[in-house]
């Protein structure tokens, strides 16, 4: 998501937009991203206390 002071960032007034292709849009994007691979990476953490008893 853009920030207001991004300088990309272009203000549309909701009169302007078209509800219809933006939800395609997004659609469109998540249906992408679910079939992208993922890196998945899983932190382990150990209790120290629990490793000296």
């Amino acid at each position: 998501m853009k920030s207001i002071l991004d300088p990309s960032f272009r203000y549309v007034p909701s009169h302007a937009t078209d509800v219809r292709k933006t939800f395609d849009r997004i659609r469109r994007e998540v249906e992408a991203a679910a079939h992208r691979p993922v890196d998945t990476v899983v932190q382990i953490k150990r209790d120290k206390t629990v490793a000296a008893a």
